[in-house]
């Protein structure tokens, strides 16, 4: 009975080394203790991206996808390991895949002042593209008239605005204040949108700077000098 253990024994360790011996010729057989160079597939599709690693003996593996303002959308990114590495024949390499660009659904900045519409833009990752600025009737100075894309459409990441300057600027010749009292004077610079500075106390106008004719326009400063007059003796 020992007898026939021990060559039940020998038997098993037999086929065990004899196991062993045939996966090791299988192997080398298939070639998977080869090295083989890693190909760099940035840029390329994932179908030829997996015909040239099948070409190597390696496998395609998608790890993820990502935005990407360059590579089309489908394409390879970037690869786990590096090209021209050297890996085990039968590895697999793990890739990224683009989505595109990045698209985003424009916000409505009509109306809107510019420096706010820079911080709403830059609070959703988009930027500033092609500023216009012309003169309105309508719309502020600083504010957006219209923009492109128009809202609620679709942009890569810029959004090109026109701005407005305010109404043109209309220039006319300075009225002569002189020998005004200050209340005729303010009621004439109100109707011309004027900003009267006044200097000295006295009962009517003996000086104003600019001189009358001379060129201003809404919103100028005109300064008066007030005094007795030449109608006054005392």
């Amino acid at each position: 009975m020992v007898k026939n253990l021990g060559r039940l024994i020998l038997y098993f360790l037999g086929f065990v080394v004899l196991g062993a011996v045939a996966s090791f010729l299988v192997f080398k057989l298939a070639g998977f203790d080869e090295s083989v160079s890693v190909p760099s597939l940035a840029g390329r599709s994932l179908s030829e991206a997996g015909d040239i690693l099948a070409e190597s003996g390696l496998s395609l593996e998608i790890g993820g996808e990502d935005y990407d303002e360059e590579i089309p959308r489908g394409h390879i990114i970037s690869q786990d390991i590096a090209r021209d590495s050297e890996v085990k024949k039968g590895s697999g390499i793990m890739v990224i895949v683009s989505r595109g660009k990045e698209v985003y659904s424009v916000p409505y900045f009509e109306g809107m002042d510019l420096k706010d519409v820079r911080l709403t833009l830059r609070k959703l990752n988009m930027e500033t593209g092609k500023i216009t600025k012309v003169h309105s009737d309508t719309v502020e100075k600083g504010r957006v008239i219209t923009q492109r894309p128009l809202p609620g459409h679709f942009s890569d990441n810029k959004v090109n605005l026109v701005v407005s300057l305010g109404p043109y600027d209309v220039f006319y010749k300075c009225p002569s204040f002189i020998d005004m009292t200050l209340s005729e004077a303010k009621g004439l610079a109100d109707q011309l949108g004027i900003r009267l500075i006044k200097r000295e106390s006295g009962r009517v106008i003996i000086f104003q700077k600019p001189e009358a004719g001379a060129s201003v326009k809404k919103g100028d400063s005109v300064e008066i000098t007030l005094g007795r007059g030449s109608g006054f003796w005392f």
